[in-house]
């Protein structure tokens, strides 16, 4: 299961004004951490928690084709629960298909300003973590243009949304393309030139906007593409964890980079991840060509 995530995170930096000498050594003696990632909203259908082991980068080859390696970073035997404030809560299963513990969203309602609890027990210990989830965007805008040239056709979005008032507010924007051509259907990811992440720090109630384009490539007249804009309004946990993984990936290589440290929400012995909410807001348009 992809991640909307890709789907959709500011960034901690941390240790930048001081330099300290590491024995690598210890780095390769360092214990092996539990991963923990949960994100949940009220439009989930399924509730779901990754559970793995996280190790040292360092001396700790890792490859996600591996299946057999792969594999054996994650926890199957974890004993996995969510529970409302009210007390109300919910045990989740591991399921083999998607390597998460899951459960149907029917099982435990997820509303708008509600927090939630989760506790996770594996290898003697146990992790705990909370979110609140967060209001939903009213609307997404759009303004596209579309223009062709001997190549195909280029379609530049703009997408535009109120912030919610009265709160501090963190939103991740995306955009999906769904393009059917001779029988056969292709789908992507669009690029935003912020990376998608905007806050309201430039006012409370402001409009907020991010730009992308598509490259959609020849068209037959009377062809239509279908576009789903999304805005997620997410806490700021989310945000800044993968808004400091989005960071690092677009400076991977660069050794003039200071990477990102992204930061985590769960409490517990050697246990790191993030537990957080949001809410999603999605319109779904036909371009014609």
């Amino acid at each position: 299961m992809k991640t909307l995530t890709t789907i959709l995170f500011l960034i901690l930096i941390v240790f930048s004004g001081c330099q300290k000498v590491v024995d690598a050594d210890k780095l390769l003696d360092a214990e092996e951490k539990v991963y923990i990632l949960s994100y949940i909203s009220p439009t989930d259908t399924l509730l779901t928690v990754s559970v793995s082991k996280a190790l040292p980068a360092i001396g700790t080859p890792l490859s996600f084709d591996d299946t057999e390696n792969y594999s054996s970073f994650i926890i199957e035997d974890a004993i996995v629960s969510i529970a409302d404030i009210e007390g109300n809560a919910v045990q989740l299963l591991y399921s083999s298909e998607n390597s998460m513990y899951s459960t149907n969203a029917e099982n435990l309602k997820i509303t708008e300003g509600s927090q939630y609890f989760l506790e996770v027990i594996t290898q003697g210990e146990t992790y705990t973590s909370s979110c609140k989830i967060p209001k939903k965007v009213a609307a997404i805008l759009e303004n596209l243009v579309v223009d062709r040239d001997e190549y195909g056709v280029y379609t530049d979005i703009d997408i535009s949304f109120k912030d919610i008032v009265g709160t501090t507010n963190f939103y991740i924007v995306g955009a999906k393309y769904e393009e059917t051509f001779e029988e056969e259907t292709y789908q992507g990811s669009l690029q935003f030139e912020t990376g998608g992440f905007l806050t309201d720090a430039i006012g409370d109630g402001a409009t907020l906007n991010d730009k992308t384009s598509a490259y959609t490539g020849s068209l037959e007249e009377g062809t239509s593409v279908k576009l789903t804009l999304q805005v997620a309004n997410v806490e700021e946990v989310i945000y800044q964890n993968l808004r400091a993984s989005y960071l690092n990936d677009d400076s991977d290589g660069n050794p003039f980079i200071e990477y990102s440290i992204a930061p985590d929400n769960i409490d517990g012995e050697n246990g790191v991840g993030v537990f957080g909410g949001y809410q999603l807001t999605e319109k779904i348009i036909e371009v014609q060509y």
